[in-house]
């Protein structure tokens, strides 16, 4: 079932993909980048979903940080901070961002690296910019996913994030990711997926801006 959206969806989408090659090889995206990201794929349906019943948001910033912020979270962060306390310490005093606010950042994009979402976030903004209701939005933020691929910053498969095209344990838009992300543990990567030393490094990159 990777495609279960109609026939005339598809054609439309066919066509999309052809006029953003030309759109996206005018910013540098290669030939070889498109092929091996874009060739086969189709739009992802329940991203589509997501994005036409998304409610505004209407809460208030207390009702959303009561919902967001429980007993549990608090205490899980505690010992996280005890935890990663060396390599916290050292981003801090780098950085000049409060450990507790790093830490804070991380709870609230990704539960701490529990929940970054699974979609292929290439997949979903080539969905998003060809169909969804913020097309130009999305459009820019495929083009910097590209770049990341294209650069070797991380494949296609390591792309993996929400529905709306955030990545990894940050939380970032692929063109945030392009300004902000940190290599910090200087391995030639930066890791916002798995590698702890760069998620800190990179909200602290972000936060202190």
């Amino acid at each position: 079932r990777d495609f279960c959206l109609s026939r005339g969806l598809g054609d439309v989408y066919k066509r999309q993909v052809k006029s953003f090659r030309k759109r996206a090889s005018l910013q540098g995206i290669s030939y070889n980048t498109l092929a091996s990201t874009l060739n086969g794929m189709r739009p992802d349906p329940k991203v589509l979903e997501l994005d036409s019943s998304q409610p505004e948001f209407t809460k208030s910033i207390w009702n959303y940080l009561d919902n967001a912020i429980s007993k549990s979270r608090l205490k899980k962060g505690r010992k996280l901070l005890i935890k990663h306390k060396v390599i916290l310490k050292e981003i801090e005093q780098r950085y000049g961002v409060p450990k507790e606010i790093i830490v804070a950042i991380w709870a609230m994009e990704s539960d701490f690296g529990a929940n970054y979402g699974s979609k292929n976030v290439i997949r979903s903004l080539a969905t998003l910019a060809f169909h969804g209701k913020r097309p130009e939005f999305a459009e820019q933020e495929l083009i910097a996913a590209l770049w990341i691929v294209q650069n070797r910053y991380a494949s296609k498969k390591e792309m993996v994030g929400s529905w709306a095209g955030a990545i990894g344990q940050a939380q970032f838009m692929p063109s945030s990711f392009l300004k902000y992300a940190i290599d910090h543990n200087v391995d030639g990567k930066r890791d916002l997926w798995k590698t702890l030393p760069d998620v800190f490094a990179s909200i602290a990159s972000l936060s202190e801006t």
